[in-house]
Parts: C-alpha cells; sequence; structure tokens
C-alpha cells in the first residue's frame, strides 16, 4: 500500500494555512479550517495572496496508527536512547544519576496535565503554555489569586517543555467551606442520576 503525503505548500501571510490535498495534486490548492467546515479556502501557486472562499470541505485526513505502531512510537526512543543512556550512567558513574536521567526523561515526555490531590494539598505535571516564554530551568511561587499581595500558595519548577508543581487547593482559611461545596455538588450529581 502507497503512503499517502499531504501537499506541503502554504497559502500567503493572511490565512496561513497548509494545503489539505494530496501531494501533486491538479488544480488549485485548498484548505479548511476544521473537517466538518463546509467552505474552503483556494489559492494557486501563480498568486498565493489571491484567496477565493469556496464551497465544501478540504481536508487531509491522515491514516489511523494501529497500536503496534503507537506501542512501537513510545516503546522505541527508551530502547535506542534512553534506556542505554540509563544504563551507562547507572554503569560508569552513580546510580543515583541515571535515576535522575530517568525521572526528568519520563517528566519531559508529558503532553497532559496530570495531578494527584492529597487533602487540601495537590501536585501536578502540566505542559507549558505556548504563550509562556521559552525556558530550560526555572522556580516559581504559586499564589492564591493575583498581584503582589495574593497569598502564596505552594511551588513551580518549569523543566523545559512542562511544569512540576506541589500547592495547597484553597487558603486554610477556605478550606470547610471548600468541602462543604463540595459535598453539596457530589449530593446533588448523586440526586441527578
Amino acid at each position: 500500500m502507497r503512503r499517502r503525503r499531504q501537499c506541503t505548500t502554504w497559502s500567503c501571510t493572511a490565512v496561513d494555512v497548509q494545503c489539505q490535498r494530496l501531494a501533486r495534486h491538479d488544480g488549485p490548492h485548498g484548505a479548511s479550517p476544521t473537517p466538518a467546515y463546509d467552505r474552503h479556502w483556494s489559492w494557486t501557486d501563480e498568486d498565493p495572496d489571491a484567496i477565493e472562499v469556496r464551497p465544501g470541505s478540504v481536508w487531509f485526513h491522515r491514516p489511523d496508527r494501529t497500536r503496534l505502531k503507537k506501542a512501537a512510537r513510545l516503546i522505541a526512543p527508551w530502547v535506542v536512547v534512553h534506556g542505554p543512556v540509563a544504563y551507562f550512567l547507572w554503569l560508569y558513574t552513580y546510580p543515583a544519576s541515571a535515576v535522575v536521567f530517568v525521572v526528568l526523561e519520563l517528566l519531559i515526555s508529558v503532553r497532559r496535565p496530570r495531578f494527584v490531590d492529597l487533602g487540601r494539598f495537590t501536585a501536578g505535571v502540566w505542559p507549558v503554555t505556548p504563550a509562556a516564554p521559552p525556558l530550560i530551568f526555572g522556580i516559581a511561587w504559586a499564589t492564591h489569586g493575583e498581584g503582589r499581595n495574593a497569598k502564596i500558595a505552594g511551588l513551580e519548577v518549569v523543566l523545559g517543555p512542562v511544569v512540576v508543581g506541589a500547592f495547597s487547593l484553597v487558603p486554610r482559611s477556605e478550606w470547610p467551606a471548600y468541602k462543604r461545596s463540595q459535598a453539596a455538588f457530589k449530593a446533588m450529581q448523586k440526586e441527578h442520576r
């Protein structure tokens, strides 16, 4: 089976979208903002600044990966790179350096937020927002509220593309009211079932 490839042409900077047709297609380029959108933008190589809006959706449907390919993509970096590096760190330096390396690799590979709640406190890992300035390492206070007078809630550590943090969910004075509102919310959910 031949692999289907997407056209690599981009429109002008006014719309800035990639063509959603197959590679080496005939006719003008086209792209819809979403697969279900009922119109698409159309432009030609001769004049990429002249964009027309036409009816119909134009969207490149990427082939679905099988479970085996997904597992291979997750396991391959550990077999080829991370595993041997951790092994050599363990063998030729301190074992703690190998453990730190593996933990950092696991943290940096996080793509979705993950949290663990422990009573009034929570700890978690989440990706840095795209609008945040690029940092390799940073330490900051997590606060309740905005401004300089906000109370400190915990600590955040930026590790490249992820943030690791531990902080309180609400201030100590508001904790009893927070628990009551959570209990009332859970009781309301049980009634509606």
